[in-house]
């Protein structure tokens, strides 16, 4: 007996750690873009350190620095080292809180932002990351009971959502360090640092126009760019905008294709863009790549830890807009984002076609009367796939958005307002499932 009893101990011991085993090492929820580590990556071991001893003291971390000071790149090398579900949120859109949360509900077999915020909060060492947001009260009905929470922002005022870690630019000697190594030119690295106030984003861009350039003739190039609109907390010299327009260039002589992706990243969803759908700029899927892989290498754009999901900063984006409304040349731009979504079959359209909308705004009206008709057909194709992906109170909200817009800038009675008032009844009223997949063009 006591030998029967020995060995079902040991069956029982060794049970537990196998499972214990399996719970450690099994693939964790990640939903959401985290970025994967740059090429040129300077580990900031002190900033990591700093966000464990915030968590350890609370559920609350807010990074609070300028933009391009890395924030979001410390709140993701310290996801990426963690075991738990991590959910992502590229929060400078409110609208993407919810969005996030619906993705994640959909991935475990369940429905709606509420249930995916619930299934979160059930997870031992869950962290949400909010990046980049600009408004506290947006997320307050998002903010989950348990799981930790990750801030990286410009805005003082989520100091109210817990302890504070200042995130500033490398300090002077990394700084020159790093400008002079990733150059490989003995550049008067110092100098540059200092324009540039020290921020990594920068002077990863800067790097890369040395490298051909060398630094003085970075220097003297630099034309002084007049400001573009400021969000709130970033206060960083004009020269960062004129060294991503610098960098942009230097990427473009090399190859001109990556010019037309850059663009095409910076006029679509700022959350990011699938690999998959960049391909269709073409003609041909290596050379997209190809383009992509040097945007990546000039620190213009990044991909996520999937490889699958592509982003840009939103200094470079700005960068980008403000050259192209300088040179007038955004409705070209969005010409060529129309045409590569037309084949788009996920509900990810809803993204792409409101950022596509707000450009579509700014657009003087000479520029945007013959691009009305396209636009309102990709807002009405996002309810439709909202719908066939079963994520109907976002189709509800997005149909009432998309009618009252069709009612705003068609007459009366015009064919295509009738049509938006179909998606928004299929919303209200879902079709059974079988009839889901019938997306009107």
């Amino acid at each position: 007996m006591i030998v029967l009893g020995g060995a079902v101990a040991v069956i029982a011991l060794v049970t537990a750690v196998a499972l214990l085993w399996l719970r450690r090492n099994r693939p964790r929820p990640v939903v959401g873009p985290v970025p994967r580590e740059p090429l040129a990556a300077v580990r900031r071991d002190d900033l990591l350190a700093k966000i464990d001893e915030t968590f350890r003291a609370g559920r609350s971390c807010v990074l609070l620095g300028r933009g391009g000071a890395g924030k979001t790149h410390a709140a993701a090398a310290f996801v990426r080292e963690a075991r738990s579900p991590v959910l992502w949120v590229a929060a400078a859109d409110p609208a993407n809180t919810a969005r996030a949360y619906a993705e994640l509900a959909r991935q475990q077999g369940l429905a709606g932002p509420e249930a995916g915020l619930a299934w979160l909060d059930g997870r031992d060492g869950a962290i949400v990351v909010f990046d980049g947001p600009t408004d506290p009260d947006a997320l307050t009905r998002w903010l989950p009971a348990r799981a930790r929470v990750l801030v990286t922002t410009t805005v003082p005022d989520f100091e109210i959502l817990g302890a504070t870690v200042a995130v500033t630019g490398f300090d002077p000697a990394t700084a020159a360090a790093f400008v002079q190594t990733r150059s490989g030119r003995d550049a008067d690295a110092a100098a540059v640092a200092r324009e540039l106030g020290y921020l990594p984003l920068a002077l990863a861009q800067a790097a890369g126009v040395i490298r051909v350039s060398g630094s003085t003739e970075y220097l003297d190039r630099l034309p002084g760019t007049p400001l573009l609109e400021r969000e709130p907390g970033e206060d960083h010299s004009p020269w960062v905008e004129d060294t991503t327009l610098a960098a942009l260039r230097t990427a473009g002589a090399r190859d001109g294709r990556a010019l037309v992706v850059a663009e095409l990243l910076a006029v679509l969803a700022p959350r990011g863009v699938r690999r998959a759908l960049v391909h269709r700029a073409g003609p041909d899927p290596v050379a997209v790549d190809a383009a992509l892989s040097g945007l990546e290498g000039a620190s213009l754009a990044e991909f996520d830890v999937s490889g699958e999901v592509v982003t840009m900063h939103r200094l470079t984006r700005r960068a980008v807009l403000g050259r192209l409304h300088a040179e007038d040349r955004l409705a070209e731009v969005l010409d060529r984002a129309f045409a590569v979504l037309d084949g788009e079959e996920t509900a990810d359209l809803a993204d792409h076609a409101a950022a596509l909308w707000r450009h579509f705004r700014a657009l003087p009206s000479v520029s945007a009367g013959p691009r009305l008709g396209p636009i309102l057909r990709l807002r009405r194709r996002s309810v439709e796939l909202l719908v066939a992906e079963s994520a109907f109170a976002q189709a509800r909200g997005l149909g009432r958005e998309v009618l009252a817009d069709h009612e705003a800038y068609l007459p009366a009675g015009h064919e295509d307002t009738a049509l938006a008032a179909e998606s928004l009844d299929r919303a209200a009223h879902p079709p059974a499932p079988a009839q889901r997949r019938r997306v009107r063009r």
